[in-house]
């Protein structure tokens, strides 16, 4: 059996502004989807989300011609109505198997995998994006070893998206996500420069707050935008606080200075508030860090409940007080291994 990991992700900084052109910055997190593939001999791919206890099976010609369907799409919405025989939490991974099909004309014939997670699902923490990514980059890693050819970084991660762009609907899902679970590590991105996997001279713990249940990120970012039209002035200018926050942050990251990355970070999750985006249990959870000392707390993702996270070298204390406020809390790692490590290793024996 081989397995694919694939990590969660968290925003640093810089959330909801990305999505008007500002600088985010993400980081990968020691919790993690995975991907198991085994072989058979059966004439079709099987997929079996395992979490869900729901499976699949698919020919390598029902394949092509969903490839083709996804390929001459006029919209998102319009192939997901086009494909409703196809169950909603199956066809993420069915699109992206179906385009590896009939771009790279791979045969799945035999193919079972299995997809589970160790990631809360709902929470901000890109548990989708992470399954997608270890489904998509299993299939890839099993391309290479069939054809000793190796898929452009930038072709991985747009084939993962495919599974984001599926569960939202949406044709610029996962451009952040995906690309910080693929590459691992600390991940900038802005619609200029991309993605870009950062260099990190601090090895700091996270702690992550769950508040509770959370609104969807669609909804979160159309409210913004709702605010953005009644006041574009006003949310432009919160824009520019929270870009400064975020290329602050990220210079901070790479000097190794957490606390000046902290004091970024609580400026990030007040602008964040001015928009909308927090919650009252939100709040509550960056003001308890800031009583125990934390570096910084902000909000992690699209907000309205889910996860904050913090940064502190007194992660018990905090993990105690955020235990009276009936909030859960736990420390992680921020890994440098992204899903795509199985790839290097791949190219690396090929060599």
């Amino acid at each position: 059996m081989e397995n694919v990991e694939a990590p969660a992700v968290i925003k640093l900084l810089g959330e909801h502004a990305v999505v008007y052109g500002r600088l985010s910055v993400a980081a990968a997190i020691s919790l993690y989807a995975e991907a198991s593939m085994e072989k058979s001999g059966s004439e079709y791919l099987k997929i079996r989300l395992e979490d869900l206890g729901l499976e699949g099976t698919f020919s390598n010609e029902q394949l092509k011609k969903l490839g083709a369907d996804y390929e001459g799409r006029k919209s998102i919405v319009e192939y997901i109505e086009e494909e409703r025989n196809i169950d909603r939490k199956l066809l993420p991974f069915a699109t992206i198997a179906a385009r590896i099909a009939k771009e790279l004309d791979m045969d799945m014939s035999g193919i079972d995998i299995t997809i589970r997670s160790h990631i809360p699902m709902g929470k901000g923490l890109a548990s989708s994006a992470a399954a997608s990514t270890a489904f998509a980059v299993c299939l890839i890693k099993e391309y290479s070893e069939r054809t000793k050819k190796v898929v452009d970084s930038e072709i991985a991660i747009d084939i993962a998206r495919d599974g984001e762009r599926i569960v939202h609907a949406n044709e610029n899902a996962g451009k952040i996500d995906v690309s910080t679970s693929y590459l691992g590590g600390i991940v900038s991105y802005s619609a200029s420069a991309g993605a870009k996997k950062e260099s990190a001279a601090v090895d700091f713990k996270i702690v992550l707050i769950d508040t509770g249940p959370k609104k969807s990120t669609a909804e979160t970012v159309g409210h913004v935008t709702e605010l953005y039209n009644r006041n574009r002035g006003y949310v432009e200018g919160i824009m520019d606080k929270i870009d400064k926050c975020s290329n602050i942050g990220l210079h901070a990251i790479k000097m190794g200075d957490t606390r000046l990355l902290g004091r970024y970070m609580f400026i990030d999750h007040h602008l964040l508030s001015q928009l909308g985006v927090s919650s009252e249990r939100l709040d509550m959870a960056v003001e308890a860090a800031e009583k125990s000392s934390a570096y910084g707390a902000k909000l992690s993702g699209g907000g309205g409940g889910g996860i904050a996270i913090a940064i502190t070298d007194k992660e018990s204390q905090l993990i105690g007080s955020l235990a009276k406020l009936n909030m859960e809390a736990r420390a992680v790692a921020i890994t440098d291994k992204g899903a795509s490590a199985v790839l290097k290793a791949r190219k690396l024996q090929n060599a």
